[in-house]
């Protein structure tokens, strides 16, 4: 078993064409791996600011006959998307964080070797909630009630963050956790890079520091207003 790793230059950051890119490219690229996999594989997309700003990275695990079939498939479909829409695509390379020719091999480094097991299917099962909201993006977003997506995709996202945290439960405070999150992420979008430990440190006691105060300035409402009913 092996990974493929695809870095595909994304000309444009409209949403309509990125919608474009991911259900009339990468949905049937996927359709195709489950088949020539039978489904015992693995796969995901993710994107990235780096060979190219905006980088749609796509991989994929299984065996050597089934990556090279991928890579034939991808290729070909590659062409076939670009004369129809020229202006869509750029450049791809092969390989890990977009350098040609270097394996990508999993992260079990990171994660550790159980770890990376489930990160595969998180990664997955993200890729293909995302592809499933993206395709169906309009119908979400239409005025008229509907039966089947009944919400914004805001609200599938929120949920899919929401109810995890609540699964972790008594190991993360869910509130710290995404205010924590939110200077850290606002950081990597606007700078494309991930700040330096002594921002994350500076940060963490801001919030704390925050938290605490706005908690103290409840209690304080709250006794007042309790207070007040005593005295009725």
């Amino acid at each position: 078993m092996k990974w493929l790793e695809i870095n595909l230059e994304i000309k444009s950051n409209d949403p309509e064409k990125i919608k474009m890119i991911l259900s009339n490219f990468v949905y049937f690229l996927v359709k195709d791996f489950k088949v020539m996999s039978n489904k015992k594989g693995s796969w995901h997309y993710i994107w990235e600011s780096i060979p190219w700003p905006n980088t749609l990275r796509i991989r994929f695990y299984s065996n050597n006959e089934t990556i090279e079939k991928i890579k034939q498939k991808f290729e070909i479909e590659y062409e076939n998307f670009n004369k129809r829409n020229p202006d869509l695509l750029g450049q791809y390379v092969y390989g890990n964080n977009g350098v040609e020719g270097e394996e990508y091999k999993g992260e079990v480094n990171y994660y550790g070797t159980k770890g990376w097991k489930l990160v595969m299917k998180m990664l997955e099962f993200g890729s293909e909630v995302g592809l499933e909201l993206i395709r169906n993006k309009d119908l979400l977003e239409s005025d008229e009630y509907s039966g089947s997506y009944p919400g914004s995709i805001d609200l599938y996202a929120d949920r899919y963050v929401h109810l995890f945290l609540n699964q972790l439960n008594y190991f993360i405070k869910e509130s710290e956790f995404l205010m924590k999150q939110l200077p850290f992420r606002y950081y990597v979008e606007k700078n494309g890079k991930v700040p330096q430990e002594a921002f994350l440190v500076e940060t963490d006691i801001m919030i704390k520091n925050y938290l605490e105060k706005v908690s103290s300035k409840y209690d304080k409402k709250r006794m007042s207003l309790m207070y007040k009913d005593d005295s009725l």
